[in-house]
């Protein structure tokens, strides 16, 4: 029995160990934006974190979980090894699954509800931060806000 390891999901970079790109596969439904995002974000050096990968049962072959978007930006960027971490070994039908990306959200998903949250988990640091430096003009524009609604 293959064992699941969640960890793997929730620590990526504690299971991170470079792969070269040549042994992943991935399925193509990827967003293009995503990909120039993570083009983007990986030639300025910021962290992208580690892409989470299952592993062929009989082959060193791996196929992407989750990082589809991180993966084809640097496919792009022809980088040949990325940090992955791998999330277990898996019967071949789970792999070929996987490859296919029957396991990946589809492009919709990615449109209209991955995107949106991440610009809003953005939106919410940046006005918790403002609020934490300056509280009183986030206590000003909640006041305004306050009054608006009573008025309707």
């Amino acid at each position: 029995m293959v064992e699941f390891e969640i960890d793997v999901f929730l620590n990526p970079k504690k299971y991170a160990r470079r792969l070269p790109l040549e042994k992943i596969v991935a399925d193509t439904k990827v967003y293009r934006q995503g990909v120039e995002r993570y083009k983007q974000k990986i030639m300025d050096h910021e962290d992208v974190g580690p892409i989470i990968v299952i592993k062929h049962p009989h082959k060193e072959l791996y196929a992407v979980l989750d990082g589809h978007h991180r993966y084809y930006a640097y496919l792009e960027l022809n980088i040949n090894e990325i940090d992955c971490a791998i999330a277990g070994d898996y019967s071949s039908t789970i792999f070929h699954m996987t490859k296919l990306g029957l396991f990946q959200p589809n492009e919709k998903i990615t449109e209209y509800l991955r995107i949106p949250t991440l610009k809003f988990q953005k939106d919410l640091e940046q006005f918790l931060t403002e609020f934490l430096i300056k509280p009183e003009k986030i206590k000003q524009l909640m006041k305004e806000y306050i009054k608006r609604i009573k008025d309707l």
